[in-house]
């Protein structure tokens, strides 16, 4: 009787072990450019509608350009402050969302969200951008150079983030 209970246990620890061991290979990470503007320029996007976006399209703005995806919990989690940061800054900065999901997933999520402020498709991989973490925002100052690098979920309503973004329009 004891076994037969434990069995399904068993099966469950072992498929759990076998599936949580990790990929069987893994991609390198490149290493970042020691100028960070090499990497802007390696960014290819597209918007929804398949026209091609540069971030030289935003010249004189600081621009918040957030690398994120569907299936990411924490990029999900992170959108909604993102969101209202867009509000609070929108005459001063472009916030620019992008993942490398379909164009039609990414237009459905936007969507069903609410979301008001720019999505586009990155025609690169993430790796092509050194982005390993997701969510990772990049925020650009009005002269088009990286000013900061933020890695992972973030609370764009908080009082630091807040006050990142405001330096950043003064850069």
């Amino acid at each position: 009787m004891l076994l037969e209970k434990s069995l399904p246990c068993f099966l469950l620890l072992t498929l759990f072990a076998i599936n949580c061991s990790g990929p069987s290979r893994t991609a390198s990470v490149p290493a970042k450019p020691s100028d960070p503007n090499e990497r802007l320029a390696k960014i290819k996007m597209t918007d929804l509608n398949g026209q091609p976006v540069s971030l030289k399209d935003f010249a004189g703005k600081p621009i918040f350009l957030n690398f994120w995806a569907t299936w990411c919990g924490p990029c999900v989690n992170e959108m909604p402050s993102v969101e209202k940061a867009s509000k609070l800054f929108k005459d001063d900065i472009v916030f620019l969302a992008v993942s490398d999901e379909s164009p039609a997933l990414i237009k459905s999520y936007v969507k069903k969200n609410k979301f008001s402020f720019n999505f586009a498709h990155l025609d690169v991989t993430y790796l092509d951008v050194y982005v390993k973490v997701l969510p990772t925002t990049l925020l650009i100052d009005g002269k088009g150079q990286l000013v900061e690098e933020e890695e992972g979920f973030r609370n764009w309503m908080d009082a630091d983030s807040q006050e990142k973004l405001k330096s950043l329009i003064k850069k």
